[in-house]
């Protein structure tokens, strides 16, 4: 009878779930531009991701050969404010939404050159 309320409360328990949703707050993105910002591995981002679209808190939307995830616009009002409520990291926020993925996703690359970097332009 509760398990979708569970699995809701359990997605939003853990602190990497909620970074990933106030980054998907910036634009959709992918696992590897996610991936190339946190300090986490490509398949647990993956694994988030999934949790994440399980409790009905994103969507996936495939392009060519990657799949972008978004904050669902169709949530309950309750939880799109909880959603925008969480922290803003100006730094992550401006990483991701002045790189992208190019042609692979070994290839992210400044929007444009406002000379902005993040953890992935160290690497």
């Amino acid at each position: 009878m509760f398990e979708q309320q569970a699995d809701l409360f359990k997605a939003l328990a853990d602190p990497m779930r909620l970074r990933i949703l106030a980054l998907l707050r910036t634009r959709e993105a992918c696992v590897c531009e996610l991936a190339g910002l946190l300090p986490i591995t490509q398949p647990a981002v993956s694994q988030h991701l999934r949790k994440l679209r399980q409790a009905g808190l994103i969507h996936e939307r495939r392009h060519k050969y990657w799949t972008y995830y978004a904050v669902r616009t169709d949530l309950d009002p309750a939880l799109a404010a909880l959603i925008e409520q969480l922290p803003h990291v100006e730094a992550d926020e401006q990483w991701l939404a002045t790189h992208q993925v190019e042609t692979s996703c070994e290839v992210l690359v400044p929007v444009e050159s406002v000379g902005v970097t993040g953890p992935a332009a160290n690497d």
